[in-house]
């Protein structure tokens, strides 16, 4: 039985070498998803937030729009969500009405892939008749 444990700490410690070799030799890449949101579009109603979530080379565009009345009541708003990998043509845009909370909404979703180190581009913008127009963007690079 000694003799078993004695085998069994030395292939554990053979092991651990290479174990930590591999790791090592492994290349580093993303693990999740890379979310960039940008500044604020122009105050209004809502403050509008173009987003980019990157994971690997898939990307997924959407706003984010938060009330900035604290008596803010639920109600739909129209929005336009747009984009483009720099380069190509730009994306078709998305336009959709929502229902948005008091806490704030996510809007939209554009999914596309685009090559590794490419930048993309967001907009995010209220598209409600009557409304002051509140556009946000932002662009963030691919890192795959």
């Amino acid at each position: 039985m000694k003799r078993l444990a004695a085998v069994l700490a030395a292939a554990a410690t053979l092991a651990a070498p290479v174990a930590v070799q591999e790791a090592a030799a492994a290349p580093a890449g993303p693990v999740g998803a890379t979310v960039t949101c940008g500044t604020p579009g122009a105050p209004g109603f809502l403050l509008t937030r173009a987003c980019i979530e990157v994971t690997g080379n898939q990307v997924q565009l959407y706003g984010q729009a938060a009330p900035t009345n604290p008596a803010w009541q639920p109600q739909q708003v129209g929005f336009t969500v747009a984009g483009n990998v720099v380069g190509n043509a730009p994306i078709a845009p998305v336009n959709t009405s929502v229902l948005v909370s008091a806490g704030g909404t996510r809007v939209g979703g554009i999914a596309t892939t685009a090559p590794c180190g490419a930048t993309v581009t967001a907009s995010f913008a209220v598209n409600q008749w009557g409304w002051p127009p509140s556009t946000a963007t932002v662009s963030a690079v691919v890192a795959c």
